[in-house]
């Protein structure tokens, strides 16, 4: 009996333990998440953490910008052992402190959550469809895995070619952004946001379409014809198959130029030449109803008007009309805002 109090007190003891020095301050885990925040949360004391507070408390979303680690990083489902790895900081300094984003760059990444993303999404969007935490990176980047000193190589299938990373999408707990310094301190700055957030918003929407959680009217895909020995031209506006005419806009690549390939547009002979390939069912995020939306996200009602003039293709501006009303008034996703950036949206 002795023997069994003497044991229990000693459980109690380490519980009590525990308790103690667990504190509100050092670990914070959000619902639904995987993973604690460490060292509490806001991460500072700023104006612009009162925002990141009130963007935690409006949408779900933990915005870090600092204590973030390589294991952080690189927490995945999948292997460790092959391919790059995320670093953060200057090339020449690893140790985590360096990765704490500079207190000068912070109001910049929280502007462009604050000004450019958060006001063209619903709650329920936010809630359903983006990560938990937000890494805001000081020069994120990706490295060849380091496999010591014996091997003498990198046998991992890295590359070092354009290595800096404006996202990286995780499939865990947490996504993570960069803006490269010359952008944060004036060079081109509002061309580089427009690009990320584009990339950014058009990467969430594949997610919510894989999940089914978005789809597409029925009435947008009425009036197409998508017979599998339909084929549009892409060059001559005089023909009567010319793509605009059909209602077919042009693709746009997914990173919006960002990255190595630093091209928009994709080019009119990288397209399919047969109208099958655009319908519904045969590619899930790259149909004509995505390309629509990425064409009406990065274009202003303006731009869009002056690439595909209302009086010469009617059906797509009919289209235009249905895909911007749809996300708006079903899903709570204003793509004209998301184009305007700062500008109110009509």
């Amino acid at each position: 009996m002795k023997k069994f109090i003497h044991t229990s007190i000693v459980i109690l003891a380490a519980m009590a333990s525990l308790v103690s020095c667990s504190d509100d301050k050092e670990n914070i885990t959000p619902s639904g998440n995987y993973s604690p925040i460490r060292g509490g949360f806001p991460q500072g004391d700023s104006e612009y953490d009162s925002l990141i507070n009130e963007i935690k408390n409006e949408y779900g979303v933990y915005l870090l910008y600092k204590d973030i680690t390589e294991e952080d990083l690189n927490r995945d489902w999948v292997s460790a052992g092959t391919g790059d790895i995320y670093v953060a900081g200057y090339e020449n300094e690893r140790d985590d402190w360096s990765w704490n984003l500079p207190e000068a760059h912070l109001p910049f990444y929280v502007d462009y959550f604050y000004s450019y993303i958060f006001p063209n999404i619903s709650k329920e969007f936010a809630h359903s469809t983006f990560p938990v935490k937000i890494y805001m990176i000081h020069n994120l980047r990706t490295e060849p895995r380091d496999y010591g000193e014996e091997s003498g190589e990198d046998v991992g299938g890295g590359t070092t070619t354009d290595p800096f990373k404006p996202i990286k999408l995780g499939t865990f707990d947490n996504w993570a952004i960069s803006f490269k310094d010359e952008a944060i301190n004036g060079g081109d700055a509002e061309y580089i946001i427009r690009q990320q957030r584009c990339m950014f918003m058009v990467q969430l929407l594949y997610n919510s379409i894989d999940k089914g959680e978005i789809d597409s009217p029925d009435e947008f895909w009425s009036g197409f014809d998508f017979s599998t020995d339909k084929k549009m031209n892409h060059v001559d506006p005089s023909k009567a198959n010319y793509k605009y005419k059909l209602g077919f806009v042009d693709m746009i690549n997914d990173n919006f130029g960002t990255g190595v390939q630093k091209q928009v547009w994709v080019p009119p002979y990288a397209n399919e030449t047969s109208c099958y390939y655009w319908e519904k069912n045969k590619y899930k995020n790259y149909n004509l109803f995505t390309t629509y939306i990425k064409n009406a996200m990065w274009l202003t009602p303006e731009e869009f008007e002056a690439r595909y003039p209302s009086g010469k293709y009617p059906m797509i501006k009919e289209k235009y009309d249905i895909v911007v009303k749809h996300m708006l008034d079903v899903y709570g996703i204003n793509l004209v805002g998301i184009a305007r950036g700062k500008e109110m949206a009509d």
